[in-house]
Parts: structure tokens; C-alpha cells; sequence
């Protein structure tokens, strides 16, 4: 059974599902990151913006240390 809400999108012409957040969904699309979205105040789950060095290791495939910053 599937129970994930999901709406059409017009940019993406798509059927695409809401409980990611609106970045996963654009990435997962291949949508412009400066591409309005009509679906946007649909979106559940919360955007944590990674700090730089973090965000660098991920990249890399690498978890960062505890001690990095």
C-alpha cells in the first residue's frame, strides 16, 4: 500500500511525492533552483542547512568528525 500524499506538478509534469521537502523534489526532478514552484507550501519534512565543512564531506563521501569545524 502506498500512503505518500502526491500532487501533479506543471513544471516538472510529474506526479511527484510531498512528504520530501521542496529541494529533494527539485533535485529529484532536475528543476531550476530558481524555478518557482507551485507546489511549494505542500512540501512536509524540514530543509537543514548543513554547515560548510559538512556539507564538503558529504560531497566527498566522507562523515565528518566530531571534532572538524
Amino acid at each position: 500500500m502506498f500512503d505518500s500524499p502526491f500532487e501533479f506538478c506543471a513544471v516538472c509534469r510529474a506526479y511527484v511525492l510531498l512528504d520530501q521537502t521542496q529541494r529533494q523534489c527539485a533535485r529529484e526532478h532536475g528543476c531550476a533552483p530558481t524555478a518557482a514552484c507551485p507546489l511549494q507550501k505542500y512540501f512536509t519534512g524540514i530543509e537543514f542547512d548543513r554547515g560548510k565543512d559538512t556539507a564538503r564531506c558529504v560531497e566527498h563521501g566522507k562523515r565528518p568528525r566530531a571534532n572538524d569545524s
